[in-house]
This record gives C-alpha cells, sequence and structure tokens, in this order.
C-alpha cells in the first residue's frame, strides 16, 4: 500500500506541478508582454517629450535673438536697400555690411549649435548666409517652402525643413518695414543642437536619418556628398556631418552597428509607415532600447526620424523601476524646459505677466473664457483659411448643485481641479482645455473632425465614469461635440455645441451627443 501511495505521489506530484507552473507561466507571460508594451510606450512618449522640449527651447531662443537683436532699424534698412540695389558692388557692399554687423552673433551662435543664419530678399532670393558667405543670389522659390509662407502670411513660421545645402529645425521671421515685407531671416539649428543638449541628461546615443527622396529632390547633386546611406534601410540617409562626431556617444559606434545590423530587417518594414515605435536589441549580455520617433516638415510630410539607441537594465525589473525613470526623465526635461522659460521670460514686459493671468483660469489653472475666446477665433480663422477640420467639445459636470449642496464648495473646487487635471493629460500639445464657466469646460481640437472628437469625448467620460473623485466621489459627466463649417462663425459653432450638450442632458445624462 505504502509503495502505491509514493508511486501515485510520484505521478500526480509531477502532473500537477506542470498544470499550475503552465498557468503561472502562461499569465506571468501574458503579463510581461502586456507591461513591456506599456514600457515602450511610455519610452516613445518620454523621447517624443524631449524632442519637443529642446525644439520649443531653441523656438524659444531664436524668437528672442530676432526680437531683440535682429529686428532692428540698421539691419531693416540694409535688407530694404538690398532689394533695390541694381550695381552688384552696392549689393557686396550691402552684404558686407549686414556680414560685418552680425558676424559676432553668428559665431555666438554657433557655439549652441546653430548652424544656419540666412537672410533672404523679395522674391525669395538668397542674400547672405553666414555659413556659406560666398554663396548669393540663388532662388529659393519651389525649394524653401518655410520662406514662401512667411513672405505670404508676414507671420514666422517653425519647424524642420530640407535646404539646398543643409537640413535643419528652421525659424523663419519676416522682415518688415511699415508693414511690407522686405526680406526674410533664418535662424536655423541642426539635430546636433538636440543631440548635445539631450546627451547633458540622457545617456544615450541619438542619431538622425533622413528620407533619400527628400535630399534627391531639395539638396544640390554637389551637396550629396554631406550625407551617407543608413544602414537601416536604402531608403533613408544620415547627415556625414553629424553622424562623423563621435565624442558624444555613450554607446562604442561598433555597437551601434551591430544593433543596426540585427535590427534593421524590422526597421525597415516600420521606417515606411512614419510612425514611432521602439525595437529592442540583446548584444553582448546587454539590452538596448532603439526608439524611433518620426519628423514632420513643415509642410506636414513625414521625412525624417529621430532615433536614440539607450542601453536598458530595467526590462527584468520593470514593474518597480520603469515608472521611476520615466517620472526622473520627465523632471529633468520639465526643470531644463521651465529654468529655459523663466529667463526668456524675463526679457519681456510685465504686461505679458498681465496678459497670462487674464487668460488662466485661478481655480483649475487651465485657459479661462477670454483665452478660449481668443483662440477659438484664430483657429476658426485658420480653420477656414486652409480648409482643415475643427471640432469643439463642450462638457460639465452632472448634477453638480448637488455635490457642492452636500458636500460643500471646497470638495466641488477639488472635483473641477481633479477633473481638469485627467482632462488635460488626455489631450494634445496642440488642443486647448478651457473653463467656460461654474462646472462647463469646452476643448478646442484643431485638425480633427467630429468623428474624432466623439471618440476622445467617449473616452473621457468613460475615464470620469469609472474614477472616483476625491476619496469616493462618484461623478459624470455629459457631453456636447460639433465640427466647423465652412460658413460657421464663433456663436454659431457654440449655439450648435451647446444644443449638443443640452441634448445629452436630455437623453438622460453621462452621454455623448454630437450634432453636424
Amino acid at each position: 500500500m505504502k509503495i502505491s501511495r509514493i508511486a501515485y505521489a510520484l505521478i500526480i506530484i509531477p502532473l500537477l506541478t506542470a498544470l499550475f507552473f503552465s498557468a503561472i507561466y502562461f499569465f506571468q507571460t501574458y503579463q510581461m508582454h502586456d507591461k513591456q508594451e506599456i514600457y515602450f510606450s511610455n519610452k516613445l512618449q518620454q523621447a517624443n517629450m524631449q524632442l519637443q522640449s529642446y525644439e520649443n527651447a531653441y523656438n524659444l531662443l531664436s524668437q528672442s535673438i530676432y526680437e531683440n537683436i535682429i529686428h532692428k532699424e540698421n539691419i531693416v534698412a540694409i535688407v530694404k536697400k538690398a532689394n533695390y540695389a541694381i550695381d552688384p558692388k552696392e549689393l557686396a557692399q550691402l552684404r558686407q555690411e549686414l556680414y560685418q554687423e552680425l558676424l559676432p552673433l553668428y559665431e555666438n551662435l554657433k557655439r549652441l549649435n546653430i548652424r544656419q543664419l540666412h537672410f533672404h530678399l523679395q522674391g525669395n532670393t538668397s542674400f547672405l548666409r553666414f555659413h556659406r558667405p560666398e554663396k548669393f543670389g540663388d532662388s529659393l522659390i519651389g525649394v524653401r517652402y518655410s520662406i514662401d509662407k512667411v513672405n505670404r502670411t508676414k507671420t514666422p513660421v517653425h519647424g524642420f525643413e530640407e535646404g539646398r545645402i543643409y537640413n535643419g529645425f528652421r525659424n523663419v521671421y519676416p522682415i518688415l518695414s511699415n508693414g511690407r515685407v522686405v526680406g526674410t531671416v533664418e535662424i536655423s539649428y541642426s539635430f546636433a543642437a538636440i543631440r548635445d543638449e539631450a546627451q547633458k541628461i540622457y545617456p544615450a546615443y541619438h542619431d538622425f536619418i533622413l528620407k533619400k527622396e527628400v535630399r534627391d529632390t531639395k539638396v544640390e547633386k554637389d551637396e550629396w556628398d554631406n550625407y551617407l546611406p543608413s544602414s537601416l534601410s536604402s531608403k533613408y540617409l544620415i547627415d556625414r556631418s553629424i553622424h562623423s562626431d563621435k565624442a558624444y556617444a555613450h554607446i562604442r559606434q561598433e555597437i551601434i552597428e551591430a544593433i543596426n545590423e540585427e535590427i534593421s530587417p524590422q526597421a525597415r518594414k516600420q521606417l515606411n509607415d512614419g510612425t514611432p515605435f521602439v525595437l529592442h536589441s540583446h548584444l553582448n549580455n546587454e539590452n538596448y532600447l532603439i526608439t524611433f520617433i518620426p519628423i514632420s516638415n513643415i509642410e506636414n510630410k513625414h521625412v525624417a526620424y529621430f532615433i536614440s539607441y539607450q542601453k536598458d537594465v530595467f526590462l527584468d525589473l520593470m514593474q518597480e523601476s520603469y515608472i521611476f525613470q520615466l517620472g526622473v526623465a520627465f523632471i529633468i526635461s520639465l526643470l531644463f524646459s521651465i529654468l529655459l522659460v523663466m529667463f526668456l521670460l524675463s526679457v519681456k514686459r510685465s504686461a505679458d505677466i498681465q496678459q497670462e493671468l487674464a487668460t488662466t483660469d485661478q481655480l483649475t489653472k487651465i485657459a479661462n473664457r477670454n483665452k478660449l475666446n481668443l483662440v477659438m477665433s484664430t483657429s476658426i480663422h485658420t480653420a477656414l483659411r486652409y480648409d482643415l477640420p475643427l471640432s469643439v467639445i463642450f462638457f460639465d459636470i452632472d448634477h453638480f448643485k448637488k455635490i457642492n449642496d452636500k458636500l460643500g464648495h471646497d470638495t466641488g473646487d477639488d472635483i473641477l481641479i481633479e477633473l481638469s487635471d485627467l482632462v488635460s493629460n488626455q489631450i494634445r500639445l496642440s488642443d486647448l482645455l478651457a473653463r467656460w464657466g461654474g462646472e462647463e469646460f469646452m476643448i478646442i481640437l484643431p485638425e480633427t473632425d467630429s468623428t474624432q472628437a466623439a471618440i476622445l469625448a467617449e473616452k473621457l467620460r468613460a475615464m470620469i465614469d469609472e474614477r472616483f473623485f476625491g476619496v469616493s466621489i462618484h461623478v459624470t459627466c455629459s457631453f456636447g461635440v460639433t465640427q466647423l463649417h465652412k460658413d460657421d462663425d464663433e456663436h454659431t459653432l457654440f449655439k450648435r455645441v451647446d444644443v449638443a450638450l443640452y441634448s445629452a442632458k436630455e437623453r438622460g445624462r453621462n452621454r455623448v451627443i454630437t450634432i453636424d
């Protein structure tokens, strides 16, 4: 009998162990995959925030240089004279005068990795390239969309764009005389500027690849040597001047090449989509994460990728470490941006501070109705002018008066603040969340149709419905959604979305109603 029981145990115990282990194994495998997807998604968000932070910082720096140094009477006078000069000697003298006036500035800008200071005359003709002063007089019509746009709109243009010689993140400004555009000036920086600033914070190898077709259609053939083939895809190129600088790298070049060889089959499949993605490489017993952030040009066409190669020791301890890593990276980037913005804001007039106070809701710290009206007017004008979709979401808290009456106004205020933070974290940087009044809020969604807006509204409705505010307060919201019509103005758009919200209330609250 004892032998029988032992035999039974020897058979059943391994079977049960295998069964339980299999269940746990599949559960953990699924959970790890889910955690890894979340981790990769956060890595992409981190890289995108990093890129946007440095772009914004350099854009603000360029704006300050333009306003405080370049757009002065003596500079405007030189450019204006050059437009009417016919004698080549006079043009050369004016060019030399401008060059000598701003050369010290350009030398300082180069130390900040600002690669180009470029003046253009009327007709989009190159007047003075500080990086190539010997090259001038060529027409940029059809080559530099940003310059064309500034001449049309009289407003600055910011974004990535390829030129006849270099690519760069462009900041193009109008040179105005008596309200008329007499020329334009460009302050642009290369990927190296972003890379060098990022290296101060992120121990990673950063790279930049450009679509080959962009070089082939924009860059002069005698400048094609500025680019080398990318080992990731034959459809992309790397900037020779940036790629040749190895001093900044935290990862040896031979490691990068080995990683590229491993991931290139996967990368080729996804690079053509122009979407962000993450790849993982395990090499020499070390983990590497490679994030790909797409870059669109000023014409909103995908043209390049910002790539980061980073050692990752946290994949095996993902649950414990990735939140901390993301939090630290976000805080550092935020602090850098805040310090730079504070410096730039310090040179502005006190009226700017008053303007900010006048457009911010003091309780929730989001935009107030004044700011909403200003942005709405501009957004409608832009959408109608360029035939772009524009949608608005109008929502409020259901039975908010009962909450105030039952729990007190302090609790009501806390709910408004928490709700504002929740919604702010779910919308894009280009969107605007504003407090309309009381418990009513409105979201402006540029380049968004009503179908997309309704999807966002339903997502917000569900998140609010599932959340407990404060300790245990259940809150629901009703949403109205509509899209701008060609014959709309602020009044008709507001009226239609208000009707949509009223309809949501009439149909039982805690729902989304769209009126097209």
